[in-house]
């Protein structure tokens, strides 16, 4: 049995042809490509299926090619199936491993109408999915901790913050809840990307399709795709670009992880006394034993950080390319890797994190009258009850602050202050009951009584608890129905689906 030359496109050329080429522009892509093994076998076997379909190639050939796929895949399970660097990549080892076996009359057979190029797109948009799902499970699993938590806290007050002052007050629920949408938008994000990556580019070969009867609709069905990339020359563009998407949604998930761990670490330093981070997560300093660092916080901030870095990296590779297959996407491979195992690691860490943090309601609470916080309710309520514009009611609040007629907080104040300000400002007497002014001289007091929809009121966070709890539940649907559409379909990836 006759063996190919190593690299298969060496055959007829120097000794040296390509020996530099190989060792520098290979690079990492053989290691990496460890990953690609199952994928380049399915893919490989349910080509030589469609192939056999469409009476291209006959039955004894399929025959003998699947079971040698078949017998790859089992040695990779195993971790045998050593990857050769003279190779380059998973396409040409796994073709040079069947060649080897069956020599080439059948195993040069194994690529009729396909080449590494269309190969290469699957396997990364095999890949890709899969992680999709997994992380859209983790994020599930992220948003339903929160929302646990943020029904315990409805009712527990906290302070909002514009440009890090203390502003209008909130609850830690309300506060939640914001995460939660976030992270809900995340979620639909990469639920939207999966539907643009979910589409077979097999068979376009280079970059321009095949004179062979091809039938790519078969192929995509095997595969688990929901249809065919519609234009081979854009189908080949887009590798590197998908991926270019796909890390950008992540840096934004990135950002909304990192945000919350800034917002924690400082929450929970010793001046704002907020929360308290489990034990599980911080560690020891070692040269002062009084503190509890909040090292594992940081380093899931700083790994936030590298996605971005990955993201960028990838959009520089991609933004000069010409039309056509270019090898600098091979380099999109390690930023995509990279990234997606960053998010898998970071999510049951961050979802522990925040499900295990310990509230000080008291501290909270006391927070939230800094600085005459309510303010903005208090000028809204004079403007309402008292018969002046926001504007009038504003200059009186303003007035009463800054001229101190209130020493710390609204719940000095009596409608005969306000009929005293009002008159020095305005010119004249603006009169409001003391039942008016105690809905908004206190924190908790505005909160209960700030019932627009989306706001902080504990009824309202209740609606959006039982809301996100309700959309969660929809996209976990479609979720666990693409994960069996999928497994399904490659599952029919038999021999015995056809004879």
């Amino acid at each position: 049995m006759k063996k190919s030359n190593n690299p298969l496109w060496g055959e007829g050329e120097k000794k040296n042809f390509g020996k530099v080429a190989v060792e520098y522009a290979a690079g990492d892509d053989i290691v990496l490509d460890k990953i690609f093994v199952q994928y380049e076998c399915l893919v490989n076997q349910a080509h030589q299926l469609m192939l056999l379909k469409q009476n291209i190639l006959p039955l004894s050939q399929v025959k003998k090619i699947f079971k040698v796929l078949e017998e790859i895949k089992k040695l990779d399970k195993q971790e045998k199936f050593v990857l050769k660097k003279e190779l380059e990549d998973v396409h040409s080892n796994v073709e040079q491993y069947v060649i080897n076996k069956l020599g080439i009359e059948i195993g040069g057979n194994l690529r009729l109408g396909i080449a590494r190029n269309d190969q290469v797109y699957t396997d990364t948009r095999m890949f890709m999915r899969g992680k999709i799902l997994l992380i859209g499970h983790l994020l599930i699993g992220l948003i339903n901790g929160l929302n646990n938590e943020a029904k315990k806290h409805t009712k527990t007050i906290m302070p909002g913050y514009t440009h890090l002052r203390v502003s209008q007050s909130i609850t830690y629920g309300h506060w939640l809840t914001a995460k939660s949408y976030h992270f809900l938008d995340d979620l639909k994000n990469l639920i939207y990307d999966f539907e643009q990556i979910n589409k077979c580019p097999l068979g376009i070969f280079e970059m321009a399709g095949s004179q062979l009867p091809l039938d790519r609709k078969i192929t995509a069905k095997y595969l688990g795709f929901d249809g065919i990339t519609k234009n081979s020359l854009y189908t080949a563009n887009s590798r590197g670009e998908i991926e270019a998407k796909l890390l950008a949604d992540l840096s934004i998930l990135a950002l909304h992880i990192k945000r919350t761990m800034n917002e924690v670490i400082l929450w929970s330093t010793d001046e704002f006394g907020f929360l308290k981070i489990d034990d599980l997560y911080t560690t020891g300093g070692t040269a002062q034993p009084n503190l509890k660092n909040p090292d594992t916080l940081e380093v899931v901030r700083a790994n936030c950080a590298k996605i971005y870095g990955r993201f960028l990296e990838t959009l520089v590779i991609m933004d000069s390319l010409p039309s056509g297959f270019n090898r600098d996407t091979q380099q999109t491979k390690p930023a995509l890797f990279e990234s997606i195992s960053i998010v898998e690691k970071t999510l049951p860490v961050f979802t522990g994190i925040m499900t295990s943090l310990s509230v000080n309601k008291e501290k909270m609470a006391k927070a939230a009258e800094i600085n005459f916080a309510n303010a903005p309710d208090v000028a809204v309520q004079i403007a309402q009850k008292g018969g002046v514009s926001f504007r009038e009611a504003y200059k009186i609040v303003k007035t009463l602050i800054k001229q101190k007629y209130l020493k710390n907080s609204f719940s000095e104040l009596t409608p005969k202050i306000i009929e005293k300000v009002s008159e020095k400002v305005l010119k004249k007497k603006v009169s409001l009951n003391q039942k008016d002014i105690n809905k908004v001289s206190t924190s908790d007091a505005c909160v209960y009584n700030r019932a627009s929809e989306g706001g902080p009121s504990p009824y309202q966070c209740l609606l959006m608890i039982e809301d996100i709890k309700k959309k969660v539940f929809q996209l976990e649907k479609q979720i666990i129905k693409k994960e069996n559409k999928i497994k399904s379909a490659l599952k029919k990836i038999t021999l015995s689906a056809i004879i």
